[in-house]
């Protein structure tokens, strides 16, 4: 039993989460909770965050918005991704692709998340990390991200599968002055029992290194040498170790930043974090994870994987997944 001390060193995991070691039990709280747990589980010793002394960045203006038929014709269209591009994925984990979404239509999609965002929670100045899942259910203009045919093939094609489903969408904003996004690999907490998973991470704005974009360990193997240093769920000792390791190890880290219309795809075992955010403007991005269409649930999903029953509402431990909230967006059969 973790005595109370301890549990007073991680005030965002829930008091029910806190009475053990280990991580072999039900999150307990909301999926609010779970990030703001998961974030606070990085290690900032190395990274000095002055609020005062963010930089200046300027409030992003677009000079054309897309309308809804405008994004419905550009998510029609579909990516012609290389050979080249799908093995590169294959062996390094993740990929990145320019020019695959408009100024245009990401602006749209800015604006109404952060309104939708804004409609549910309060202006809070001490939030470091705002997100929300699932809001395709709740905006038409989320749902055709959500659903296109063009992000659902490029899944599929660079997974090499047939089919896919949606497993959820994530509003991610990393505030002013927020510190760094632990190191992990999807696959760790998502209760999916297939390695056929990846995301979508689409950046809102440019994204440059002061912003906080992701960050790539390169490489489909590194999640094993993850895997061999145990997972504190109190404290930042698990993503300093990691840190350590990649820096010994000397795994190539892939920092650059993100232009506007650029998106990356990783795999579920691809290890990734993210900086702190420097500047004075959030850091919005918009994530869309999909699964191997006939994949089913993990028989024992952990407290990692938080309130995941959200996201596949009915399906239970070691069932297929196909509730109505994960459609198949994307099959070569039936196109």
């Amino acid at each position: 039993m973790k005595s109370s001390n301890v549990f007073n060193q991680n005030s965002y995991l829930p008091a029910a989460n806190a009475q053990t070691d280990g991580v072999d039990e039900a999150w307990t709280g909301t999926n609010e909770q779970w990030w703001n747990w998961y974030i606070s589980l990085a290690d900032n010793s190395q990274e000095s965050i002055n609020q005062e002394g963010l930089i200046f960045q300027p409030e992003q203006v677009a000079h054309k918005v897309s309308s809804i038929e405008e994004l419905q014709k550009e998510l029609a269209e579909p990516y012609l991704i290389s050979e080249h591009q799908i093995q590169q994925f294959q062996t390094e984990s993740y990929i990145r692709i320019k020019n695959i979404l408009s100024p245009g239509a990401l602006y749209l999609l800015r604006k109404e998340l952060k309104q939708l965002f804004e409609q549910h929670y309060k202006l809070d100045s001490n939030r470091q990390f705002s997100s929300r899942e699932m809001m395709w259910l709740e905006s038409e203009i989320a749902k055709e991200f959500v659903l296109s045919k063009k992000l659902g093939q490029l899944a599929a094609e660079l997974l090499q599968v047939s089919s896919v489903r949606v497993y959820h969408d994530d509003f991610l904003c990393k505030e002013p002055g927020c510190g760094r996004t632990p190191w992990h690999y999807d696959g760790h907490h998502y209760p999916i029992a297939s390695h056929n998973v990846g995301t979508m991470w689409i950046p809102l704005q440019p994204t440059p290194k002061e912003m906080g974009p992701l960050e790539f360990a390169k490489g489909m193997e590194i999640y094993k040498l993850v895997q061999e240093i145990p997972f504190d769920k109190f404290c930042q000792g698990h993503d300093r170790a990691l840190s350590e390791m990649f820096q010994a190890r000397g795994i190539v880290i892939d920092r650059e930043p993100f232009q506007l219309g650029e998106i990356s795809f990783q795999h579920c075992l691809n290890v990734h974090g993210a900086s702190p955010n420097y500047t004075t403007q959030q850091r919005i991005a918009f994530g869309i994870s999909y699964f191997e269409n006939g994949a089913r649930v993990i028989n024992s999903p952990t407290l990692i994987s938080g309130d995941w029953q959200k996201f596949m509402p009915g399906v239970q431990p070691s069932e297929t997944i196909s509730s109505s909230y994960n459609p198949v967006v994307y099959d070569s059969k039936i196109q």
